[in-house]
């Protein structure tokens, strides 16, 4: 991962002159092996920091563990061993999401149920079931409120989990002009993408994106409800989708990677090499003494490659 550091350092030097740049679509630097005894296990993946959190085939989660060891006398540092480690007593899951303490959330395999762990990946206590008995495909939990998103096991619908169960969203569609869609809302992915919001009054934005049966990319804005989701201008057909802060990758129907800033693009636009079968976004404060809050994110796009290696690639932005 050595590569990886230089071109943190290139694009940082580059951002400190491009500040006041009109917004665009992020490209991605080029796709980085997460270690290279990697064996492949991994079909979807979510991440918390710089920690993955995968599923293999048989619904088996595990996350990245790290060893120091192989120390020679008079040595102060070791090598780093890495390798997957499953989740003491975990169950099995068809789908993954976290949340912004690192708690995995899944779909469990076979019953449809949505439960999420008690206690940590390193330290489990069992699983516990969300109130209100939903039966779901996919899940996506804000890593800032801690709510989560479900597309619903038989409807397709997208459900929103409160303290007592589950609220559903509309089900109309509207295409980017505002006009009704040809197809019912039959979702198969959703990602949900919270953050700090500029208004006091509404202290976090949340924005719920889903892929629906006929590969169109729609958005809902949970705190400005309307009775419709709206497509996304650009026309993609996508399979899977992740969002930080307006800015969206999609895997197309072709498995290329895709990038969209909302609300400047109007256009999906290549985004960097390769191809891929699931999608994971993770940030990391790190210091910089020329920004202005003394501190700047690093943003990374993670995938599942072909043969179920984990990646993952740097966004400039």
């Amino acid at each position: 991962m050595k590569n990886s550091y230089k071109l943190v350092i290139f694009f940082f030097i580059t951002s400190l002159f491009s500040t006041g740049a009109a917004h665009a679509t992020a490209r991605l630097g080029d796709w980085e092996l997460l270690f290279d005894k990697d064996d492949g296990r991994a079909v979807a993946l979510d991440v918390h920091r710089e920690t993955p959190v995968i599923l293999d085939a048989k619904g088996g989660i595990y996350y990245l563990n790290k060893e120091v060891g192989g120390e020679r006398k008079g040595e102060w540092f070791g090598d780093v061993y890495e390798s997957w480690q499953k989740v003491s007593g975990s169950g099995y899951g068809m789908d993954i999401s976290l949340d912004g303490d690192g708690i995995p959330w899944v779909v469990e395999l076979n019953t449809h149920r949505v439960l999420h762990l008690d206690g940590n990946i390193y330290d489990p206590h069992g699983w516990i079931e969300h109130p209100g008995n939903a039966k779901a495909k996919k899940i996506s939990v804000s890593k800032k409120t801690g709510a989560p998103f479900i597309i619903g096991a038989n409807s397709g619908h997208i459900f929103q989990g409160t303290d007592k169960g589950w609220k559903r969203l509309p089900t109309t569609l509207v295409d980017a002009n505002g006009k009704p869609a040809a197809a019912p809302l039959n979702a198969i992915d959703v990602y949900v993408d919270s953050h700090d919001s500029r208004y006091a009054d509404k202290p976090t934005h949340s924005r719920i994106y889903v892929i629906n049966q006929d590969k169109r990319v729609y958005q809902y804005d949970i705190h400005a409800p309307s009775d419709a989701w709206k497509e996304m201008k650009g026309g993609a057909r996508a399979e899977k989708i992740a969002s930080s802060r307006g800015l969206t990758y999609i895997i197309g129907e072709d498995k290329k990677f895709y990038g969209f800033h909302y609300p400047d693009d109007k256009e999906w636009m290549i985004a960097g090499p390769g191809s891929g079968k699931d999608l994971a976004y993770s940030e990391a404060g790190i210091f910089q003494p020329f920004v202005g809050s003394g501190t700047s994110k690093l943003r990374y796009l993670w995938t599942v490659g072909e043969k179920g290696r984990v990646f993952r690639a740097f966004i400039a932005h």
